[in-house]
């Protein structure tokens, strides 16, 4: 039986053995040890090397089993093919947690992928919390705990704070600690996982998330192995107010995963994680520097309370810019309240404009206390969340302009946002860091910074809002649903027909065309009586999923002698593009009237985080225009509004000139249905696509137009 893991004995050791350390402390495998000693972990360092009695002036032992005392760390720098045997020697010694900095797994597959499954099993047997393979390891800084090679710790050891890093890269991450300690940035953990064999990001995120200490994570990311686990980590951040900063590679869509529906052909892995990350309140950094500008939003101690931003500008051509990028990073520059401007006429020299952003002019120069004295009256306003700065050359007042500004963040609850250009010298800024003053080098950094900010904070007052989700209901087989699905399995299909697949989404409660299969064209026509009115035609077969490229479609169709030449038609242009194909009959239905849309909304089981519902504008444009958004599955109809509210064709779908507004409600509520389908029963189905869905006036509902569905 596998034993539990505790990553606790990661963090706290109160010894660590130093496996194939070596006495040159400028190899990668003797820096780990010159850490420990130099930073002063008060923990007992055991060096471990066969080759020596004795390193920097300690005991060096042959072998694990020779140290006398127990070990509860052990950081091993061995070739690949001896770590294995090593894991599980470890666990013979009782060590309960492990930092393996060798490569050699299995990132440069072959035997490295035998080697890396060898040291799971052994890792997994004995319990062992193993960081890596193939990582920088890492540094736990209360501890002085320095399990790494780090370059980024030769210059100097990190400054301590609320901020957990959490690394899916070596030596990025290293950087990132080097210039964190330039920028005044405190660290709590430094992680880098490595392979994550054992331990994996969300793994580390759950510990730090546990420490009441760590105020907000940093992370770089590449993949998230566990999907599902790691949307409940972001989830309960966000909950905590713990802002998780993440920088996200790998945007191209080559790892998008191959499909038969536009719904899968849309939307990239990119566009997923992006979804997931805007659900769950994750702060995306799209470069290094945005990664600290959050950061340095985050650790903050003021949260900005809305969108609305009043600019205090020494320069009117920089507020114009601050107002342009923050207006495109959704802010928001309100007009200032009539007592407000009244008594900003008293302090501001009368040709001062009092608009937003406001330029305080020239007279700053002269004038710096002009700064404080509007400062205090515009926080006073309730049109203001935030006040942001932005500050210049001000010959001889920078220390005096830095404690203004201080002196009125200890004063007010509202957040207080500086840019300056160029930044003053070390000690003036200084003085805003000592205050908990967020600053910035350039007004578009500072505004970006803001806006995402304010997005999170509006994202998590939604979720705390939210009535919590009721549990996911288990598939039950003896539904109807249940019966469809395997109807086609029995058959050997994947594929599912667009009768089956309406048949599907109508036991599922969702509304459909009256209509029928027709086998002759004698059928056919006395369904179309049936139905009255012109009807539209289609092949059925799961083996012709895209039936408007193969030409067999008709629409329109009015009476008895046009449907006995659409039917004779379709069929033969059927057996024309797959002459292979398992034609089931012609579908005819009512054709749909009135004023509608045409929507794509469609859902497909994402490799990482499950069902992912897609929503567009459809018909057979919607690869061309790819006017789409997506977002992971369960959903609740408040978010499915927003999903709807996304997309640049919004507008199509409410009133304007002399069409009425379509049924958005029923259109989200569909959403849901479609979510929640995929979800149950994510086992059996694949994809799932309604294109088009015909959404019709407000109040009227939708109806599926066509459908298709392909089973794993």
């Amino acid at each position: 039986m596998a034993k539990a893991l505790d990553i606790n004995a990661l963090f706290h050791p109160r010894s660590v053995a130093l496996i194939g350390v070596s006495a040159d402390f400028t190899k990668l495998s003797g820096r780990p040890f010159r850490f420990f000693r130099e930073y002063g972990y008060a923990g007992k360092i055991y060096p471990v090397n066969p080759k020596h009695s004795e390193i920097g002036g300690l005991p060096c032992f042959a072998n694990l089993a020779a140290i006398p005392g127990e070990v509860d760390l052990a950081v091993i720098t061995l070739p690949a093919s001896a770590v294995p045997r090593t894991i599980a020697e470890c666990g013979a010694k009782g060590v309960k947690a492990a930092a393996v900095i060798s490569s050699g797994f299995a990132e440069v597959g072959g035997e490295g992928i035998r080697l890396q499954e060898e040291l799971v099993r052994a890792a997994t047997e004995h319990g062992i919390a193993v960081c890596g393979p193939n990582c920088s390891g890492f540094v736990y800084v209360p501890e002085r705990v320095t399990a790494s090679f780090n370059v980024g710790l030769d210059g100097g050891f990190p400054h301590p704070g609320p901020v957990a890093f959490i690394s899916q890269s070596g030596a990025l991450s290293a950087y990132i600690l080097a210039e964190a300690r330039e920028r005044g940035l405190g660290f709590r953990y430094w992680i880098s996982t490595g392979n994550e064999c054992v331990l994996s990001f969300t793994d580390y995120l759950h510990h730090v998330l546990e420490d009441p200490q760590v105020g907000l994570i940093l992370g770089y990311m590449e993949d998230a192995r566990d999907g599902e686990a790691f949307q409940a980590e972001a989830h309960r951040a966000l909950v905590l107010d713990k802002p998780l900063i993440i920088m996200k590679v790998g945007r191209s869509e080559a790892g998008a995963k191959a499909s038969v529906s536009h719904t899968g052909s849309l939307a990239g892995a990119d566009d997923v994680y992006q979804a997931v990350f805007s659900q769950n309140g994750i702060l995306r950094a799209e470069n290094l520097d945005e990664l600290f500008d959050l950061a340095m939003l985050a650790k903050a101690s003021r949260r900005p309370r809305g969108k609305r931003v009043q600019v205090l500008s020494i320069s009117g051509a920089a507020g114009i810019l601050m107002a342009d990028v923050g207006s495109e990073s959704g802010l928001e520059f309100p007009e200032l309240t009539p007592a407000t401007k009244e008594a900003l006429k008293k302090i501001m020299p009368p040709f001062a404009a009092l608009t937003n952003p406001m330029d305080v002019t020239a007279q700053a120069v002269a004038r710096p206390s002009l700064f404080r004295s509007a400062a205090e009256v515009v926080l006073a306003d309730p049109n203001v969340d935030t006040l942001v700065y932005f500050l210049g050359i001000v010959p001889g007042a920078h220390e005096r302009l830095a404690s203004d500004i201080a002196d009125i963040v200890r004063s007010t609850h509202k957040l207080v946002v500086v840019t300056w250009f160029p930044l003053p010298a070390p000690e003036v800024c200084d003085i805003l860091t000592r205050a908990g003053v967020p600053f910035f080098s350039e007004p578009s950094r500072g505004m970006r910074a803001l806006g995402k900010m304010s997005q999170y904070m509006a994202t998590r007052e939604r979720v705390l809002s939210r009535q919590p989700q009721p549990p996911t209901p288990k598939p039950a087989p003896e539904s109807e649903v249940g019966k469809i699905l395997d109807h086609v399995r029995i058959q050997g299909r994947t594929a599912m027909s667009e009768v089956e697949a309406k048949g599907l989404l109508k036991a599922w409660g969702l509304a459909v065309p009256r209509g029928g299969l027709a086998r002759t064209s004698a059928e056919a026509q006395s369904l179309a009586r049936g139905i009255g009115g012109p009807v539209a035609m289609k092949a059925s077969s799961p083996d012709l999923l895209h039936k408007t490229e193969a030409g067999v479609v008709r629409l329109g169709v009015k009476n008895a002698q046009e449907v006995e030449k659409a039917y004779a038609e379709i069929v033969e242009k059927a057996s024309a593009w797959n002459p292979d194909a398992r034609l089931d009959g012609v579908l005819v239905e009512e054709m749909i009237a009135g004023d509608f849309r045409e929507i794509i909304v469609g859902v497909r089981q994402d490799q990482r985080f499950g069902p992912v519902v897609t929503f567009g504008l459809g018909g057979i444009f919607v690869e061309a225009l790819r006017d789409f958004a997506v977002c992971p599955a369960p959903l609740t109809v408040e978010q499915a509004r927003e999903i709807i509210q996304k997309i640049r064709g919004y507008r199509i779908l409410t009133a304007f000139r002399s069409r009425p507004a379509a049924d958005v409600e029923a259109l989200a509520r569909v959403m849901c249905q479609v979510g929640d389908l995929a979800l149950i029963w994510q086992d059996r189905i694949s994809e799932l696509e309604i294109n088009p869905l015909f959404v019709l006036p407000e109040g009227s509902g939708v109806v599926v137009g066509d459908a298709l569905a392909v089973l794993r």
